[in-house]
């Protein structure tokens, strides 16, 4: 039986969304369950981190349905790994994006503000902060809000109101109703930083805005100090213990 992250992310294959998914865990037992359903693992060891762009001995961990399809695009990154400069690194987030089914102005956007130096990850945080998604999260937890463009974790779409990205999540969420709570995932792993910049009251514009969001949270305070500190101690076994629960299995 496979672990409910990775019974979530071949949703996404299923669908017929993304033809290659990167689970957060597979074990060794798992991935001969998943050669018998039809599906190609292997891995693929960086050599720069299109996330930091900095060397890299990261190793990813790949699920999909189709190999060769998948296999071409990482053998165009690989090319471009050998010449590192602004173009090919810009080039190889599109590529990692493509690879996992994102849209495609969505990739543009992070990988253009990647590359010139911009985090879209807090770019992500503030609009979530102005519109209200953590709060409403932790009101609603364990159930999701009404967010559905935070399909994965890790993505960040180039709005909360990206179509084509809100289109995915209503997909997953239509082919499996439990693919919501993958969603409320997505927006804890977006709240955990939050709270931990909130720590150091910096004085940034950013760091203002964090402070101030924190602090009108009220009772819902210690509630998402909770969430966050359970999920920063063992973010993967926080996700599989929390699908577990939530889905019952």
């Amino acid at each position: 039986m496979l672990n409910p992250s990775l019974s979530l992310d071949l949703v996404r294959i299923k669908s017929g969304v993304s033809n290659c998914v990167q689970p957060i865990l597979i074990e060794s037992r798992e991935v001969y369950e998943l050669r018998s359903l039809g599906y190609s693992v292997f891995t693929y060891a960086w050599v720069v981190d299109p996330i930091t762009l900095k060397p890299s001995n990261r190793i990813s961990t790949y699920v999909c349905k189709d190999c060769e399809k998948s296999l071409r695009i990482l053998r165009r990154i690989e090319k471009l790994e050998c010449e590192i400069n602004l173009r090919n690194l810009r080039r190889m987030i599109e590529l990692e994006g493509k690879l996992l089914g994102y849209p495609e102005c969505c990739i543009r956007k992070f990988s253009r503000l990647k590359v010139d130096g911009k985090n879209p990850e807090k770019k992500t945080i503030v609009e979530c902060i102005e519109r209200g998604v953590f709060e409403d999260l932790l009101r609603s937890y364990p159930e999701p809000n009404q967010i559905k463009s935070l399909f994965t974790t890790n993505f960040y779409p180039c709005s909360l109101d990206c179509k084509r990205a809100n289109e995915i999540g209503e997909r997953l969420v239509e082919y499996d109703r439990n693919y919501r709570f993958k969603i409320v995932i997505s927006i804890i792993n977006l709240m955990t930083p939050v709270f931990k910049i909130y720590k150091f009251k910096p004085k940034t514009e950013f760091g203002k805005l964090v402070f101030s969001f924190v602090e009108s949270l009220g009772e819902l305070k210690l509630k998402a100090k909770k969430i966050v500190e359970d999920f920063s101690r063992d973010p993967v076994r926080f996700e599989i213990d929390f699908l577990r629960n939530v889905m019952h299995v």
